[in-house]
């Protein structure tokens, strides 16, 4: 067996091996189950390791470079790229959640667009998208 890949965290382990298994890849996980118990010592012993048949390395390595099909389900409604960055809560809004609890209601959260810089807002409740003037 051989190494293709590794990772620091396990899940992200699973999810190529559950990749390569469905391209017909036998894989076996090494240190998956140290690094979930004790995580800090993912980088001592070298993350999680993900490891072929010699036979079938170059093909996981072709696999495993091929680029994402859909890289993103949000698609910018000004320019269509799926470049989309939704931003995070802020530290202010944050505070004033854990202060009020459900009294603050938050409905919408917004977006920006990588490619375009123009941002857009996402309504939550019916899932439409709202696009902001720039």
């Amino acid at each position: 067996m051989k190494v293709v890949a590794t990772y620091s965290k396990p899940e992200e382990a699973y999810l190529t091996a559950s990749l390569l298994e469905a391209s017909g890849i036998e894989v076996a996980i090494w240190d998956d189950n140290t690094v979930a118990l004790y995580w800090l010592y993912s980088n001592a012993i070298g993350g999680v390791k993900v490891a072929v048949c010699e036979e079938d390395y170059e093909q996981a390595r072709e696999i495993l470079d091929l680029p994402p099909l859909d890289p993103g389900i949000l698609k910018c409604p000004h320019c269509g790229s799926a470049r989309v960055h939704v931003r995070e809560l802020g530290l202010l809004t944050a505070i004033l959640i854990f202060i009020t609890g459900p009294l603050l209601p938050i409905r919408s959260r917004k977006a920006d667009c990588l490619d375009c810089k123009k941002s857009f807002e996402l309504k939550a409740a019916d899932g439409q998208i709202k696009g902001d003037q720039p």
